[in-house]
């Protein structure tokens, strides 16, 4: 239980947090781009009940495959409220809610108050969280995670048996990455046996259903995708020119930066006494799920940014071990009248640390403009219903969300066999010269309208396509975002 000062400290925390979150989200316009995939896939199922697995818009028609829950989730909401305000509310309110279960887990490793409360604070204002605008699984995947480690780490208590099982059900219905869970448990049961420690025989059984579970989850929703793209359905079928930019090699910097020093440093210490010296067991499990994601992350089994708010979390967690160590050491000292005033140094650090790197995430989002999204709004009205349009790749669910037409891709990538190809001819159509290329492509996939936005100017430092000109090309609608219709084909040209 908590007690009364504690609850309204951690109400104060999860005020805050979400206070923050909510009024840069609303002063922020628009969502992330990979948001409106979700947010299509949101409004299919609250006007049919059933996700869009047929989609006849991305990629010009395709299968997709994902797990639905969060869909659903958010769908519940949109019964009731306006689509665009539930998807900048929810999302915000769950990650909030991150302060109360980082809060039980910073209590349940050090059964100290203040070090957990200090805990709830630094996951309140972790900045790889502090994505406002985005709609996306892992707003829901990573409070269901941690509430199911919560869960597991209060077994056998049968009311926790079956609090946990609900939990990793909905988890395995959310997010692949629930694996990350699975093989820290794997790691758990390994530095378990190594130092003796007795694994209780709840724990052992939950674990082997919950891998179970998840493999036969897994098999239902991605056979196809298994079958083929064999091993490589890791990697998501994303194509080779750009999988760096998913799955990077391990950066200390980008870690310190979207962690945040202090929590980041104090973790990592943390981790490694705990290891070495061994003297806390009951984090044991949080320090298998750092090593297990470390080594996923550095095999790049794992997008680094998923693997690095996961490990965040737990380091925030781990900080109220951290925070009760210094003050056991600060007892011993001859300064130890001034532990009373480290909380309060604590806090000063924090804030600048943690809080303006906080902020800065959030307000460099990479959101569509206001005049952007009133560009692909205009393509329902100035293209036939059966047309293609060329965009970024991640502006395609822009096309397909707001246009509501065909896009060459998205992001989402799997089950495409001309992935690479395709890619390369996308990459073309902003940076060739050649007339006769262009429109050969553009014959190859049907395209007849092209979008040129800021985004694209700067990402191929361009002002408009080379190989325009008024024979072949039609301005159709004419701002900072400008579309064309192409009018010619090879044969004309001929």
């Amino acid at each position: 239980m908590i007690d009364k000062q504690a609850r309204k400290w951690l109400i104060a925390i999860f005020v805050v947090t979400l206070a923050t979150r909510l009024t840069l989200a609303f002063l922020i316009p628009n969502f992330t781009y990979d948001s409106y995939f979700h947010l299509r896939q949101v409004e299919h199922i609250t006007n049919t009940g059933l996700p869009l697995y047929e989609d006849p818009l991305s990629y010009g028609g395709r299968e997709l495959v994902f797990l639905p829950f969060f869909h659903y989730f958010i769908a519940l909401f949109d019964l009731f409220l306006p689509l665009e305000l539930v998807a900048k509310i929810i999302p915000n309110l769950l990650i909030a809610g991150l302060t109360i279960i980082v809060y039980l887990l910073g209590k349940k490793i050090t059964a100290d108050t203040p070090a957990a409360l200090f805990s709830a604070l630094v996951a309140g204002f972790l900045p790889i969280l502090f994505f406002t605008n985005a709609l996306t699984v892992e707003s829901l995947f990573f409070p269901l995670v941690f509430l199911a480690i919560y869960l597991f780490m209060n077994l056998p208590e049968k009311k926790y048996v079956y609090g946990y099982i609900t939990v990793f059900l909905l988890l395995s219905l959310t997010s692949s990455a629930t694996f990350l869970l699975l093989v820290g448990f794997g790691i758990y049961l390994l530095l378990s046996l190594v130092e003796g420690k007795k694994i209780n025989r709840a724990e052992l059984e939950l674990i082997l259903f919950s891998t179970f579970f998840y493999l036969w989850i897994q098999l239902i929703f991605f056979k196809s995708v298994l079958l083929q793209e064999g091993i490589g359905f890791i990697w998501q079928n994303i194509p080779s020119a750009i999988i760096a930019e998913y799955f990077p090699a391990i950066s200390i910097t980008q870690a310190l930066v979207l962690v945040s020093i202090i929590p980041f440093v104090a973790g990592i210490w943390v981790v490694y006494r705990s290891l070495f010296q061994l003297k806390n067991t009951r984090a044991f499990l949080l320090i298998s799920l750092v090593i297990s994601t470390t080594i996923l992350t550095w095999l790049r089994l794992i997008q680094f940014e998923a693997s690095l708010g996961f490990v965040s979390i737990i380091l925030a967690i781990l900080f109220a071990s951290f925070y009760q160590e210094a003050l056991i050491f600060l007892a011993k000292t001859k300064i130890a009248h001034l532990h009373r005033r480290f909380s309060l140094a604590l806090i000063i650090l924090l804030l600048p640390t943690l809080v303006y790197p906080a902020l800065a995430a959030a307000w460099q989002q990479e959101v569509p403009s206001e005049e952007e999204v009133i560009a692909f709004k205009t393509l329902q009205v100035n293209t036939p219903p059966d047309a293609r349009v060329l965009a970024l790749l991640k502006e395609g669910h822009l096309v397909t969300y707001y246009g509501q037409r065909k896009n060459l891709m998205d992001g989402q990538f799997a089950l495409i066999p001309d992935i690479e190809e395709r890619f390369a001819d996308s990459q073309l159509l902003y940076t060739t010269s050649f007339q006769t290329q262009a429109i050969g492509i553009m014959d190859k996939y049907n395209l007849r309208y092209l979008m040129i936005t800021s985004q694209a100017r700067k990402r191929f430092d361009i002002t408009i396509f080379k190989y325009f000109d008024t024979d072949c090309f039609q301005r159709i609608y004419k701002n900072e975002t400008r579309v064309y219709k192409t009018t010619c084909t090879l044969t004309t040209l001929e």
